[in-house]
């Protein structure tokens, strides 16, 4: 496996450049698989798991052979949790590493997601995998391509882990080129939350999967007959491939900024409808594997989310509140929803910035040579106007890389002063007083574009709306969802969402 602080220094610096514009991870050099060491998280005893009539060949004693198949067993889409134990390859290396391993099998299709919480990972996509009624086999890829996990299993209807009564799993072997294991999981019951609803919104090439969230007062349903009464707020994740939660899996650890939101708005009587970005979480396979979705893609898909909240069977304002990325796509959503933009209630803009990309991109660059400033620029520039790449010197291959053009093409060439110039509803800009990613100066840019606009400063919160207090917290929030979002934030949406007063004990806004 790889460290967490290691995998966390990569990660992080990709996740800035992503949801701050092109800063300086323009030119980043990352570790590689092969320079990064195991971490034991615990040693523990291999599972008892049970041996088919054909073993496995040299299989170490904790290894699971391929467990007898059980024609009355069915693997079914859901939940599988257990346990993953590995051993290094290595000659000279022992220890059993044990860590609590989770399989969300996708349904119709949809492919599967892995959480191993030790090591910060979850909703990990899986591209290469096979599944059938007995068996399933599966590519983990996280750690590089030299470094891939292959997990073979069965499922045994006898099975059952060392001091559990529950019958019945998925057992098999795990093989690496520097690790060896098994693993075992057994469905869970789903266990649905109070006040929520699973939803789909179509889209180009799919469905978008969701999750509405009732106020306390109403009864999670949606009733043609009788609609409910209560406010709605749409909530549109961060940079990069954000889920319905707000969590990126290319981020390790999690925030849970998006689920505590809504938590905290069902408390204060407000709905909300929360939705998986294409390419992240239960929405992954909706994303060409090796290609980045364009940022116009993304508004598409918003625009879908807006016209299918307005539809639902309910009564109350609409409101759409994106954080910071999330925030110039709901502006451009807006925007191209033209004369049905009054579908739409109120726009909540959170710690989101004013700077265009092109002038990121062009403050990136300012520590370059002249050369490569101009050749940054110049590409940046005919990939606008002509959706092509011309060759860069190599220090910038990385970020002009044909995987990222259509995301480039259509991110380098917006401008959120223009766009929000153009917004016709009543709009609500918010930042973080310890936001380290938008400058004040850029969040300014959009104060100056939209006088009308309501100003609220949120005392100690950062950039993934989080309160925190000094620097370590601040960078420690965007992977630990133990920090909260502050409850004077949810205030503050849920009156706006209400069309009520601001709460008190907001800061004033100064762009000085």
């Amino acid at each position: 496996m790889i460290p967490k602080s290691s995998l966390a220094i990569r990660f992080l610096t990709i996740f800035l450049f992503l949801a701050a514009g092109a800063g300086g991870a323009v030119c980043a050099q990352m570790p590689s698989a092969s320079q990064i060491s195991p971490v034991p998280i615990a040693e523990t005893p291999a599972p008892e798991i049970p041996a088919s009539e054909t073993p496995v060949a040299a299989a170490p004693s904790f290894e699971a052979p391929a467990a007898q198949a059980d024609t009355s067993a069915k693997i079914a889409p859901g939940t599988w949790a257990g346990k993953l134990i590995l051993q290094p390859v290595q000659t000279g290396q022992s220890g059993n590493y044990s860590f609590d391993f989770v399989i969300r099998i996708l349904s119709a299709g949809r492919g599967m997601l892995v959480d191993i919480p030790e090591q910060g990972m979850f909703s990990y996509p899986v591209d290469r995998y096979s599944l059938n009624a007995d068996s399933l086999s599966l590519v983990l890829d996280a750690t590089g391509a030299e470094e891939e996990l292959a997990f073979s299993g069965s499922y045994s209807g006898t099975f059952a882990p060392q001091g559990s009564a529950k019958k019945g799993g998925i057992v098999g072997t795990v093989r690496g080129r520097s690790w060896k294991g098994s693993f075992y999981v057994q469905k869970q019951e789903a266990q649905p939350k109070p006040g929520e609803m699973p939803f789909e919104v179509p889209v180009e090439g799919g469905l978008l999967p969701a999750t509405i969230t009732f106020p306390v007062h109403a009864a999670a349903e949606l009733n043609p007959a009788a609609f409910a009464s209560f406010p709605l707020v749409i909530l549109v994740a961060g940079a990069g491939k954000t889920d319905r939660n707000g969590n990126n899996f290319e981020v390790p650890g999690k925030t849970d900024t998006l689920l505590q939101l809504a938590e905290g708005l069902r408390a204060r009587n407000v709905g909300s409808f929360r939705y998986d970005r294409r390419g992240a979480a239960e929405a992954y396979m909706l994303e060409k594997p090796g290609h980045m979705t364009s940022f116009a893609q993304h508004v598409k898909d918003l625009v879908a989310v807006i016209r299918a909240a307005a539809a639902l069977p309910r009564e109350g304002r609409l409101i759409l509140a994106g954080m910071n990325e999330g925030a110039w796509m709901a502006l451009a959503a807006l925007n191209q929803l033209g004369q049905d933009a009054d579908l739409v209630d109120g726009l909540i803009m959170l710690d989101s910035s004013g700077q265009s990309p092109m002038e990121a991109l062009a403050g990136s660059l300012e520590d370059q040579d002249e050369e490569i400033r101009n050749t940054a620029m110049e590409a940046a520039q005919t990939l606008i106007k002509t959706g092509a790449l011309i060759p860069v010197p190599e220090i910038l291959a990385d970020f002009f890389s044909p995987s990222r053009k259509e995301w480039l093409a259509s991110w380098l060439a917006f401008d959120p002063v223009k766009e929000l110039k153009k917004v016709p509803v009543p709009v609500l800009l918010v930042y973080g007083e310890n936001d380290m990613q938008v400058s004040r100066e850029a969040f300014a840019k959009l104060a100056d574009a939209k006088p009308s606009a309501a100003i609220k400063i949120v005392p100690s919160m950062n950039y993934v709306l989080k309160e925190v207090h000094g620097e370590d917290e601040n960078y420690a929030a965007f992977t630990d969802p133990l920090f909260k979002v502050p409850g004077i934030l949810v205030d503050l949406i849920a009156a706006f969402a209400k069309a009520q007063p601001a709460p008190q004990g907001l800061l004033p806004w100064s762009s000085h």
